[in-house]
Order: C-alpha cells, then sequence, then structure tokens
C-alpha cells in the first residue's frame, strides 16, 4: 500500500475507533438512566449491544481491510444509517429518553458536514427531517423526561458534555481541513508562478524565451505606433561558440551562456528586456531609444564588459576572452516585427563578417517617395 492510501487507511481506522467510543460513552449515560429507574436495565442493555455491536463490526470491516471498496463516502453513510436507525428505534423503545435519542441523532450528522457534497447534506437534511418527525408523531403519547433529581441532571449534563466533545472534533476537523487547503493553496500558487516562469523564460540562462520575446517585440511596436515615438533591439552572438564547446564540451559552453548572461543583466537597463533568440544568439529589447547612436552604446557597452571578463574564472584554465558580436536596428513607423529583427540579423552578419566583437548598426529603411 502507498504512503498516501496507507494515510487514508489510518485515518478511517480512526474516525471509525472514535464512533466506538462514542458509542460506549452514550451506553454509560443510558447505564446511567438504568440505574435512576428512568430507563430498564434491558433498554440499557440492547442500545450497548446494538450500538457497540454495529461500530465494532464497523471497526473490524475496516481494520481488516473489508469496507475499503466502499469508498469514504459510502462508508460514512453506512455508519451514518446504522447510527441514526438505532437511535430512532430507541427513541420510540423508550419515550422517557427521547430526547437523549434525538440530541444523538443530531451531533451525529455534524460529521457528514466534513464528507457530504452539498446535495448529499441536502438529501440528508430532508431524510432527517421525515424520519424524525415520524418517529415523533408515532410516539407522541408516550414521551415523557426523567425526574428532575440532582442524578439524573447531573447524567443529562454529561451527555450535553459529551456532546460538546463530539461537536469539537468535528470542528477539529474543519480546522485541518482549512490548514490543509490552505497549504496546499500556497503549493499551488508557487507551482503556478513557477510554471509561468519557465513558459515566458529559458531554462538555462534564466532569459526570457523566444516566444515571450515576440509578445514583447509586439507590445513594444503597438506602444510606440501609438506614441508616434520608437524603439531599438540588439541581436548579440556569442563569437566562435562552436570552438568553445569543442574545448570545453557542451558543460563549458553552458557555462559561458549563463556568463554570458549574468554580465548582460548587470550592463542593460532595468526597462529593457533580455531574450534568447536561439542556440547562442540573444536579443535586447530597449524601450523608447529612440535613436540608433545610443542604442549602439548601449550595445557596445555589454560589448565591451563581456570581452573585458576574467573568463578564466569561468573556465578554470587560461584562455582567450569570450567576445560577442551585435547588431543594432530602430523601430521605424510601420515596420513589422520581422523586418525588424531582420535588419538587426543583417547588422550581426556584417559585424561577423568584419571580424567579430565588433557593434554595427543596422541599415536604415529606404525611403519611399511617393510617385509624382
Amino acid at each position: 500500500m502507498d504512503p498516501r492510501q496507507a494515510n487514508l487507511q489510518r485515518h478511517r481506522l480512526r474516525m471509525t475507533l472514535l464512533s466506538v467510543v462514542n458509542s460506549l460513552l452514550q451506553s454509560i449515560v443510558i447505564g446511567l438512566y438504568a440505574a435512576s429507574e428512568a430507563t430498564t436495565w434491558s433498554i440499557a442493555a440492547a442500545f450497548a449491544a446494538a450500538s457497540l455491536g454495529s461500530t465494532g463490526l464497523f471497526a473490524i470491516g475496516v481494520s481488516a481491510g473489508w469496507l475499503v471498496k466502499l469508498g469514504d463516502a459510502r462508508l460514512l453513510i453506512a455508519q451514518l444509517a446504522a447510527n441514526f436507525a438505532i437511535q430512532i428505534a430507541f427513541l420510540i423503545a423508550a419515550p422517557p429518553l427521547w430526547m437523549i435519542f434525538l440530541a444523538s441523532t443530531l451531533i451525529t450528522c455534524t460529521y457528514a458536514m466534513v464528507a457530504f457534497t452539498p446535495r448529499q447534506f441536502t438529501w440528508l437534511w430532508l431524510g432527517y427531517g421525515a424520519i424524525t418527525a415520524l418517529a415523533l408523531f408515532a410516539g407522541r403519547d408516550r414521551f415523557e423526561t426523567p425526574a428532575p433529581t440532582p442524578f439524573n441532571v447531573a447524567i443529562l449534563w454529561l451527555f450535553f458534555f459529551m456532546g460538546v466533545r463530539r461537536l469539537a472534533l468535528t470542528g477539529a476537523q474543519f480546522s485541518r481541513l482549512r490548514e490543509q487547503l490552505s497549504e496546499k493553496n500556497k503549493q499551488l500558487t508557487i507551482l503556478l508562478e513557477r510554471n509561468k516562469e519557465l513558459a515566458n523564460h529559458d531554462d538555462l540562462t534564466g532569459t526570457f524565451n523566444r516566444r515571450q520575446l515576440m509578445q514583447f517585440l509586439v507590445e513594444e511596436r503597438d506602444r510606440a505606433g501609438r506614441a508616434r515615438s520608437s524603439f531599438s533591439i540588439a541581436m548579440l552572438d556569442l563569437d566562435h561558440f562552436k570552438t568553445i564547446n569543442d574545448r570545453f564540451g557542451h558543460a563549458g559552453g553552458d557555462a559561458a551562456l549563463k556568463r554570458f548572461c549574468a554580465l548582460t543583466f548587470a550592463s542593460m537597463r532595468a526597462t529593457d528586456r533580455f531574450a534568447r533568440y536561439g542556440g547562442e544568439e540573444f536579443v535586447l529589447l530597449m524601450p523608447m531609444t529612440t535613436s540608433i547612436d545610443t542604442a549602439c552604446q548601449a550595445a557596445e557597452r555589454i560589448r565591451h564588459v563581456i570581452a573585458s571578463d576574467d573568463w578564466r574564472v569561468t573556465f578554470g584554465v587560461d584562455c582567450t576572452p569570450v567576445t560577442v558580436s551585435a547588431g543594432v536596428a530602430t523601430w521605424r513607423q510601420d515596420e513589422t516585427v520581422e523586418d525588424l529583427l531582420a535588419r538587426a540579423d543583417a547588422a550581426l552578419y556584417e559585424a561577423k563578417r568584419r571580424g567579430r566583437n565588433l557593434c554595427v548598426a543596422a541599415a536604415p529603411l529606404p525611403i519611399v517617395v511617393p510617385a509624382p
């Protein structure tokens, strides 16, 4: 049995044994009333046999695993039905104690509050009303109450005192359920945030992924279009990345990518967005950067930081500095996101062609002169 099922089985057995204890306590109360001559010893003995016998059988069945197939809901319904039938039978059989048995049925119903659905509880409520109404009507001419002697009053107090205990146990169950639900909600919130992060971020570098980048670009294009302003992007690519992988393995390549991203994060503005475009290619989105010169300065700052870093710390051996090439483009009105990326990519290709470790500005869009 797996741990979850074992825990559920322990809970079922604990609750069933609790019902045995409740039956024993109520049997003691009925026995005390028999001692005060409010009812007969035969009634007390019959109630003890019926109540303890039914709860005991349920406890044996649960402990042996015979009743597991019923499921928790059906098991609880069976237990409630058995207890309810016994209480109603003795309500009619022992009229002087009718209030005791009627109150017991009410307290028993509180267990259903923990496990029943609203629909199930509605049917329980209607059934409870119908059956108790018939029982009270059938015994209406024989009902009475025990003489209010000090002993009988003490027994009545004891019964309700134990009834409050049963209600407190039900309340404790609700409290535990609330705590468990609160804890599960916290865990679910953490998992949802983690899933959201995984959906929007690159798992290796912690940067935004390509899908999120495209969303950012579309949003920034729409904003710039409404404001009649502009923004810029820089496409960055690690130089000779295949050589890094060949020399240091994929673990070394991953370390280089993570170090490059960490240095870039430290060098860019808080409003910028940095994303992995694919492989060793990354895109830096610079909102409200309208000048290509300003955008080139930002990309040049990152390029210089990368080239100046002591990469021996990353690889653990002497090596040539890792460098990066960049292509920068500034968005123009009515330009598509794809065209903007294409211009930045062309500028990046030009930086590679010129010898790498360079930042190159994209060629401006041609000016279209309307035909006369």
